[in-house]
């Protein structure tokens, strides 16, 4: 019994986080056998590779080639879409827990925690939308969960740039949206690690700006010389050929991704969110203030705890944000846009303040501790983010009460 004792307390955060993670884990496995691939136009992505020509979007179809290379059924694809959101919600809570172990206190990260998971957008709310089981931000988002443990535990070392380039490439050829989903994310933390006195410290800032570097060259091979080396019509039979309804849908919409050029589809998503959606974008953005502004504290209270280093905090906040705008002009799928966003400014903090950085670990502190004497405000807030919610139908066109709220407007 006190063995029983013993490692109950000494695992007493990683069980907790994982009891707390158990309907969402259940939920995974409910959709994987109550969904199906088939569904939805992303299914193109598990069966177009580099076999048909260098692009964007293919690193899945190439890899699921190798492991499913003849018939393939959605019980098939099933056991892997399971287990990478699996993995993803598991690195969510290894991230988690590692952060709160390197903190002075754990209670710091409270606040961010509890508005963060609150959100619509929140990893919970990637799963809950069933968003999670179609997109490839879940492939990226684990993909950037990985990195962030290793940012956290492992710095400086020569094959963390080595891996850190590896993840960036990798997530990269997933879908080069994670340019300007996870990697701002990624692009921040290396900016903060790179000025850790305000002033830039080259030892540390070469690497990043070579793996940066790479980055921007491989999106800019990806956008200039991405091409189909078959038909439309040949490629389209082929997948008919190898697969099931439910593993792949019979409609072809989402080949125009792979045969237009990136341009071209940019113009199509700019043209649509010229029509609809900045005033979307608004309405959304004015709903999600309170949670956003509680996201982004941090970096301001930092700035004003240590001025000297204001720069410093200013700019990795502002990083993070710019590099993820461009994202909502781009393209239209605003409830992908959202949640990357969210969890960049709940991620970011939490990251640089276990790498040691005090301002910001006093900002925290001095967070909880507002909350604390506002317990009322506390609840509010969360109350009030609850009860927001992404399109039930369509959640990847963003959240349900802007979108009705503009309709009602008339726009």
């Amino acid at each position: 019994m006190t063995h029983i004792k013993h490692l109950l307390h000494t695992y007493r955060l990683p069980l907790l986080l994982l009891a707390a993670l158990v309907p969402t884990l259940f939920a995974v496995i409910d959709y994987g056998y109550s969904c199906n691939n088939g569904s939805m136009g992303t299914s193109a992505y598990y069966f177009v590779g580099y076999e048909t020509g260098f692009g964007g979007r293919k690193l899945l179809g190439t890899l699921y080639g190798l492991l499913l290379p003849d018939f393939v059924r959605w019980t098939h694809l099933r056991p892997f879409i399971i287990g990478i959101n699996m993995l993803m919600l598991l690195l969510f809570a290894g991230f988690a827990i590692q952060t709160l172990r390197r903190l002075q206190d754990d209670r710091m990260a409270v606040p961010l925690m509890a508005v963060y998971l609150a959100t619509p957008f929140s990893i919970l709310g990637w799963v809950h939308s069933t968003m999670s089981l179609y997109f490839t931000e879940t492939y990226t988002l684990a993909l950037t969960l990985a990195w962030l443990m290793l940012y956290v535990a492992c710095p400086r070392r020569w094959w963390y740039y080595l891996l850190t380039a590896a993840i960036a490439v990798t997530a990269c050829l997933i879908h080069h949206t994670f340019c300007c989903t996870f990697f701002p994310l990624m692009a921040a933390l290396m900016l903060h690690d790179s000025m850790p006195e305000g002033r830039i410290d080259w030892r540390r800032a070469l690497p990043y700006g070579l793996i940066c570097a790479a980055l921007a060259v491989l999106l800019g091979a990806i956008w200039m010389f991405s091409h189909m080396n078959i038909d439309y019509e040949t490629l389209h039979q082929s997948v008919l050929d190898r697969t099931t309804e439910d593993a792949y849908g019979r409609g072809s919409l989402m080949y125009d991704y792979f045969y237009k050029s990136n341009s071209e589809n940019s113009r199509v998503g700019f043209i649509t969110w010229e029509k609809r959606l900045p005033m979307e974008f608004a309405l959304t953005l004015l709903m999600l203030m309170p949670a956003l502004a509680v996201l982004a504290w941090p970096w301001v209270a930092a700035a004003r705890i240590a001025p000297q280093l204001k720069w410093r905090y200013w700019g990795v906040l502002a990083a993070d944000v710019l590099m993820t705008l461009p994202m909502f002009v781009m393209a239209t799928d605003y409830g992908r846009w959202w949640t990357a966003l969210c969890f960049t400014l709940f991620a970011l903090p939490l990251a640089a303040a276990a790498r040691g950085d005090q301002p910001l670990r006093e900002a925290l502190a001095a967070m909880y501790d507002f909350f604390r004497r506002h317990l009322l405000l506390a609840v509010v807030l969360i109350v009030y983010l609850l009860q927001l919610a992404p399109h039930p139908q369509f959640p990847y066109f963003g959240m349900q009460q802007a979108m009705r709220l503009r309709e009602l407007m008339g726009f």
